[in-house]
Parts: structure tokens; sequence; C-alpha cells
């Protein structure tokens, strides 16, 4: 190799070893430093949070049902108001969990799926109806409970005012399932 194409080769290491100096790795400047944590939320507000969700499935389902199958145009218009109220807060909660790192993933309880299955078998008419607005009492006593203790015993500030904010909307659903007929 001649005197010049060996001090071309020595002058391109120059820069490589620049980098490697003071032991500092040429890859030290791309690696990035790791996200920050999410935070993290207690065990009471991400069992509310599930909770919650699976009550919202559950009135967002029956009542699509309710559409389908009754013929009472009181009924539906309560359905469709249920519909409409419960795909709002099920956007709103899962917006606050996915800020915190939560992922919600509504599983129906036991009695909200035999509920759900129960209208799904029956015809139209009135016992559907009623058998439709008791579920609904039911669904909403239980859902009025849950906020409750959200509100008493959470510790996210976030979610805690999501519960104050949506139990006099869940309140107002109960008295007018009752209203209709329901007595669940």
């Amino acid at each position: 190799m001649n005197r010049i194409a060996r001090w071309g080769f020595a002058l391109a290491l120059v820069p490589m070893a620049a980098c490697t100096s003071n032991n500092v790795s040429p890859m030290a400047a791309t690696v990035p430093e790791p996200a920050a944590a999410a935070p993290t939320v207690n065990p009471v507000d991400q069992q509310f949070a599930m909770q919650a969700a699976a009550s919202d499935q559950f009135e967002i389902q029956s009542s699509q049902v309710a559409l389908q199958k009754s013929h009472n145009r009181r009924v539906r218009e309560f359905a469709q108001r249920m519909i409409d109220a419960h795909t709002q807060t099920t956007q709103q909660l899962s917006q606050i969990a996915s800020s915190k790192g939560m992922a919600l993933q509504p599983v129906l309880q036991p009695e909200q799926q035999k509920m759900l299955s129960d209208l799904q078998g029956m015809d139209g008419g009135r016992a559907f109806d009623r058998a439709y607005l008791n579920d609904q009492v039911t669904g909403h006593s239980a859902a009025v409970t849950l906020f409750q203790n959200e509100i008493a015993n959470g510790q996210d500030s976030q979610i805690k005012a999501f519960a104050q904010q949506t139990l006099p909307i869940i309140q107002d659903h109960l008295r007018m399932a009752r209203s209709l007929g329901g007595r669940g």
C-alpha cells in the first residue's frame, strides 16, 4: 500500500477514535432514554373502571336488543337514549383510562350476561318490554351503588371526578326506567 493511501486510511479512523475517547460509545448518543413509566392506578379505581365499562356495555347491548324487539315507542326512545348516553360515558372513561395506561376490556358479569341472553331469547311485546325495563332498573341500581362507592373510596382524582359527573345521569336513567314500568 502506498504512503498516501495509508494516510487516507488513518485519517478516516480519526473521527471514529474521537467518538470513542473518554469511554463513550459512538452509539451512546443515539440510545433513547427509557420512557417515563405510565401512572399507576390503584386496584379500587381499576376495578371501578372495569365494572363501569361492563355496565355501559350491558346498557348498550340490551338497549340494542330493545330497539330490535320492542314495539312500544316510549321503550324504543328510552333504549336509544341509553345507547347514546352509555356510548358517551364509555368514550369518556376510555380516554381517562388510556391516559393512565389502562386498557378497558369490559366483560359482562354473569348476571348481566344472563339478563342479556334472556332478552335476546324473547319475542317483542309487553312481556319483553317489562323484562327489558326491569333489567334496566336492576342494572342502573347496581351502577348507582358502584359509582357511589367510587366517589366515597376512589383515589384517582380523574376517575373519581368522572364518577361524580356521571352519577346524576345514571340516577336519572334509573328514574326513567322506573317511570316506564320497570321494577327490577
